[in-house]
């Protein structure tokens, strides 16, 4: 419902407007320190650990996230739940529910640490041969309490999420991943023949002392929240919750089997060294998602905030630039990864001295699936983002657990003729024949409420103009560079950076030039940055 005050409207415009700001600033700043502080431990541990261990760790990683399916997506439903109460000020429905979602979280916590201890017995089916690494299921039961000991802080922060500050969670995490990088980087280069499990312990220490220093930080700006008075939502509220956490679970279901069944189908059908092989080549995806996600998930707020407040025809247009914004940026992402993944991988692993470097990379088949698993779970992003924060979990609530079985069952085909290649290509098939259209349709139908023409017709512009630039430019890298030019080396990576910089970007701006969302988006940009005394471009254009 709008605001029937229009100046208190206005205010909103440019709270939101600045607070996205800020959310996004501090927000890629932290993720894009916690990539490099991971990338630059991830390569020491390279370096002074061996090859299994570095399998270890990505394998038990994902099990890991096996388990978080008890938190069945409760923290989404937690925030979704906040935004009604935190524009009216209900103080005492913001205590009923982080007081629902405390039990919750300690329940959450024993049911991963007990499924887990049951678990145990049991790795060797995802380990071929356990003797490759030296104490597994010690390791894994170090990995397992900082799972766990993660959910029994976290109730507290989601109003943080929920009021747009999340730039206080990323300032925190900023500063825990430098002081974790440093202790683990001492750790992997002593000589102490228990290093790993000292890394491991330090992680969990600093999990758990982050967390509970966020929630202080949240009792410090909501008072309210310390109340010793015991305050119950109703029947019909709670109702509410669990329809959205049942419909959350399968969405859950979904983005774990879609995010960390790669490892375990690497481990079994291929071996368990690779996936720290994989792992490498995860941590450059992670790098380049830690610069762009920050800035959808400042925008998930805004946009709950948004959709309770203004027009549908508002949210839309902002939608239209910020579908067009996804586009360009994943485009240039996944160009820049197919094209430069191997070869800066394998100039660093030199410079540091790790022996038979060529052992680590992958072949151009995989690297392109990677690169384009990459791009299909990027541009879902917006309608995926709009789409929760309008609350529309329930639309598509099977649609996770078909596109599971789908993504299961077509890479462990797959693998048989693709190898690695396989399981990737499975994963973006079953997007492909799910995600990329249901999600979209749930979107305009039950929260636009708008045809789908012109977005359909942009879809499939979007897509095949990324995939020529993937093509164009590989092409252009291939004859230019390796075959004329004959470069080698950090000569390569240079001219091939160069290549992927001017071709992809260039050719985007002068075909979308005069297409609307192109100056909507600059110019909302413009407004944020420049003029955060006045509202964002599209509530200014009504």
């Amino acid at each position: 419902m709008r605001s029937p005050n229009p100046h208190a409207e206005k205010g909103n415009h440019l709270l939101r407007g600045e607070k996205l700001f800020k959310n996004t600033v501090v927000g890629v700043l932290s993720q894009a320190i916690a990539a490099l502080t991971a990338a630059v431990v991830q390569l020491v541990f390279i370096k002074y650990m061996i090859k299994e261990y570095l399998g270890a760790k990505n394998l038990f990683s994902n099990i890991l996230d096996f388990l978080s399916l008890a938190e069945l997506g409760i923290g989404l439903v937690l925030v979704y739940s906040m935004y009604q109460p935190l524009a009216e000020k209900n103080e005492r429905k913001l205590i009923a529910l982080t007081q629902f979602y405390k039990k919750a979280y300690r329940l959450i916590a024993g049911m991963v640490f007990g499924s887990g201890l049951l678990l145990m017995p049991f790795l060797s089916f995802f380990i071929e041969n356990m003797d490759d690494v030296p104490h597994a299921r010690f390791i894994f039961f170090l990995y397992l309490v900082s799972s766990a000991s993660s959910y029994l802080f976290v109730y507290k922060q989601s109003i943080l999420n929920a009021d747009q500050r999340l730039y206080i969670v990323h300032l925190f995490s900023m500063i825990f991943s430098i002081v974790q990088c440093v202790l683990q980087i001492l750790i992997l280069v002593s000589g102490s023949r228990n290093k790993f499990f000292y890394y491991l312990i330090v992680q969990t220490v600093l999990v758990v002392l982050k967390n509970f220093l966020l929630t202080r930080k949240a009792e410090h700006l909501y008072p309210f929240l310390n109340t010793k008075e015991k305050i119950l939502l109703t029947k019909d509220e709670k109702k509410a919750i669990y329809k959205n956490v049942f419909a959350m679970f399968n969405h859950r279901v979904g983005a774990v089997v879609l995010g960390s069944t790669d490892n375990l189908l690497i481990s079994k059908f291929i071996g368990i060294i690779y996936c720290g092989f994989y792992g490498n080549f995860k941590m450059i995806v992670n790098l380049m998602t830690a610069f762009i996600s920050q800035f959808f998930n400042a925008m998930l707020s805004s946009v709950g905030n948004m959709s309770a407040l203004e027009s549908k025809d508002t949210v839309y247009k902002t939608f239209k630039y910020l579908h067009f914004l996804s586009f360009w940026m994943y485009t240039f992402c996944t160009v820049a990864f197919i094209e430069l993944a191997n070869p800066v991988l394998m100039q660093i692993l030199t410079l540091m001295g790790v022996e038979d470097v060529q052992s680590y990379g992958f072949t151009f088949p995989t690297i392109l699936m990677i690169g384009l698993n990459f791009y299909v779970i990027g541009i879902r992003k917006v309608p995926l983002t709009f789409k929760e924060a309008m609350g529309l979990l329930w639309y598509d609530r099977y649609k996770p657990i078909v596109e599971a079985v789908i993504n299961v069952v077509v890479s462990i085909a797959a693998i048989q003729s693709m190898g690695i290649a396989g399981i990737f290509f499975g994963t973006i098939f079953s997007m492909a024949v799910t995600s990329l259209w249901v999600e979209p349709l749930v979107l305009f139908r039950h929260g636009l409420k708008r045809s789908m023409g012109e977005f359909w017709a942009k879809e499939f512009v979007y897509l095949g103009f990324s995939g020529a630039m993937i093509a164009l430019t590989h092409v252009a890298d291939m004859k230019l560079v390796n075959d004329t030019l004959r470069l080698t080396g950090w000569l390569e990576i240079l001219a091939k950076l160069g290549v992927c910089l001017i071709l992809p970007n260039a050719l985007i701006a002068l075909c979308f030039c005069r297409m609307k969302e192109f100056g909507e988006l600059f110019g909302a940009i413009g407004h944020i940055v420049f003029k955060k005394n006045k509202p964002v471009p599209v509530e200014a254009a009504q």
